[in-house]
């Protein structure tokens, strides 16, 4: 793995989380919360890049909500449970709007989503194919964005008997295959989210071509919009590589990201490359 440890890929990613678009639209459940207040930390701060996607951006926010003047941050990973101790759910973030003094439950995600074409119509699984957009979006809307709702008179005391309202942050990417004739538009998604193309293991020779300069985008940088990543070394990736999960690149005369798949994909890819 490469040296994630450097300020570099640090603050690529803290710059991704504000300028980035979010990959959901509003929703009834919850507004989107607006990145672009966040202001990145001014000293080096390191990251540890040896953990889940999912984990890695809850740091990333911490840390931006830490350097950020108009936030509190005043809980992370808060569960809600029951008398009997069976958890409820968790509040990923709580945290208080100095400026409009207003509490905020702030759910994060960070997802991505490749467009499957079927007879019976458009599917959206993840890398791993075990995820998938639709349920994703139908478990943060019946469940994780009510908890307060729901549940605020089991949070600590203090919280109890104030407003609060709850935002969301999906960071990610949808991504359309190569020969696609138009976008997708589901259900909730930000139509003017980032967006990338996809393809099976076996077209890359095909659709790149011998000369192609594609370079692999490690999975910490997956939310980073190409733009942050210029200037960026990568590995290089070789059109008739061998993989057995999705694997993100970039091609130097494209400004999108690709997901090249292996070639059982979404049917027979089932493995651990979780999206978050």
């Amino acid at each position: 793995m490469m040296g994630f440890s450097s300020n570099k890929f640090c603050q690529a990613l803290f710059q991704s989380s504000v300028v980035a678009p979010l990959l959901v639209d509003e929703l009834p459940q919850a507004s989107a919360f607006p990145c672009h207040t966040l202001v990145a930390p001014k000293e080096p701060t390191p990251l540890n890049f040896q953990q889940k996607l999912g984990h890695l951006y809850e740091d990333v926010l911490a840390v931006m909500l830490k350097s950020t003047p108009r936030y509190e941050s005043l809980a992370r990973g808060m569960q809600i449970c029951q008398n009997a101790g069976r958890t409820l759910g968790e509040l990923d973030f709580l945290v208080r709007d100095l400026i409009a003094d207003q509490l905020i439950h702030l759910e994060l995600a960070v997802k991505f989503y490749l467009v499957v074409e079927t007879p019976d119509g458009v599917l959206l699984p993840g890398p791993d194919a075990r995820d998938n957009y639709f349920r994703k979006l139908e478990k943060m809307q019946s469940h994780q964005l009510l908890l307060v709702e729901k549940y605020q008179h089991l949070m600590p005391e203090e919280f109890r008997h104030h407003p609060i309202i709850t935002q969301h942050a999906v960071h990610g990417c949808i991504f359309e295959h190569v020969h696609a004739k138009q976008q997708v538009q589901a259900r909730c998604l930000n139509r003017v989210g980032r967006r990338g193309k996809w393809l099976h293991a076996k077209d890359c020779k095909d659709y790149f071509g011998e000369k192609a300069q594609l370079e692999i985008i490690p999975k910490p940088l997956w939310p980073v919009p190409l733009n942050i990543l210029q200037g960026i070394s990568l590995e290089k990736w070789e059109p008739d590589q061998k993989i057995n999960r999705c694997v993100m690149v970039r091609d130097e005369a494209v400004d999108k990201p690709y997901f090249i798949a292996p070639d059982g994909y979404p049917a027979n890819q089932h493995n651990s490359s979780h999206s978050a």
